[in-house]
C-alpha cells in the first residue's frame, strides 16, 4: 500500500541528525493516507473558491448551500438569476465569477479522474491556470486531493511555510530542498500538516 511505502521511505529519509525531530513526529503517528475528494470535478474546484480567505467554519455553511444549486438544474448558458442566486447563498461577487467560469468550462465538467491523471504535470497545471481565480495553490491541492499524486509540496501553502520554520528551522523553503523527500512529497506535507494539529485536512 502506498501510505506504508510512503511511510517507510519518509522515516528512512529522515534518518539524519538535522531531522531527528521529524522523524520522532513520522514515526509515532505512523502512515498516513490522502483523503481523496469524492466530488466532480468543477465541484470539488468550486468548493475550494468558496473557502478561499475565510473561515472553515463559514465556508462549509456557503458550501453547503451552493452544492445545492450547482446539483440542480442549472441553465445551459451564465444567467442574472444563477448569478443572484449564488450572491444570495453568500459568495461575493468575485467568487461568483470565478464560479461561473468553473461550471460552464466544458473541459472542467467533462473531466473524469482517470482523463485527469492522464494529463502531464504541465498540463493538469496548464488546464487549472486558464481559470480566473485559480492558482498554483488549488493546482497542487488538487494534485494531492484529486488526482492523489504522491510527491507534491504545495509550498505557496501558509500551513506548509509555518511547518517548515517548525521542521527545518536552518533551511530555506524552496522546491529543490524538498528533493530529498521524492517520491513522498504530499505524504510529507500531511505529516507537516500535524505539527500544527491540523489533523483531518482534505479537500
Amino acid at each position: 500500500m502506498e501510505s506504508e511505502l510512503a511511510f517507510k521511505g519518509l522515516l528512512k529519509a529522515t534518518k539524519k541528525p538535522e531531522f531527528n525531530d521529524l522523524h520522532k513526529h513520522i514515526k509515532d503517528i505512523g502512515p498516513l493516507k490522502i483523503k481523496l475528494s469524492k466530488l466532480k470535478f468543477d465541484h470539488h474546484l468550486c468548493k475550494i473558491i468558496v473557502g478561499q480567505q475565510i473561515s472553515t467554519k463559514a465556508a462549509d455553511a456557503i458550501w453547503l448551500r451552493v452544492e445545492k444549486i450547482l446539483k440542480g438544474k442549472l441553465p445551459k448558458k451564465p444567467t442574472k438569476n444563477l448569478e443572484q442566486k449564488l450572491r444570495e447563498a453568500g459568495l461575493s461577487a468575485r467568487k461568483v465569477d470565478y464560479m461561473i467560469g468553473i461550471i460552464y468550462n466544458k473541459e472542467i465538467v467533462g473531466s473524469t479522474r482517470r482523463k485527469l491523471k492522464s494529463k502531464s504535470v504541465e498540463e493538469f497545471s496548464k488546464l487549472l491556470l486558464s481559470i480566473r481565480g485559480i492558482g498554483k495553490w488549488t493546482v497542487d491541492m488538487s494534485r494531492i486531493f484529486y488526482l492523489g499524486d504522491p510527491d507534491v509540496m504545495p509550498l505557496t501553502d501558509l500551513g506548509i511555510i509555518y511547518a517548515h520554520r517548525i521542521a527545518f528551522p536552518d533551511a530555506d523553503i524552496e522546491e529543490n530542498f524538498y528533493k530529498q523527500f521524492c517520491p513522498y512529497n504530499s505524504y510529507l506535507s500531511l505529516f507537516m500538516w500535524r505539527l500544527l494539529e491540523d489533523e483531518n485536512l482534505s479537500i
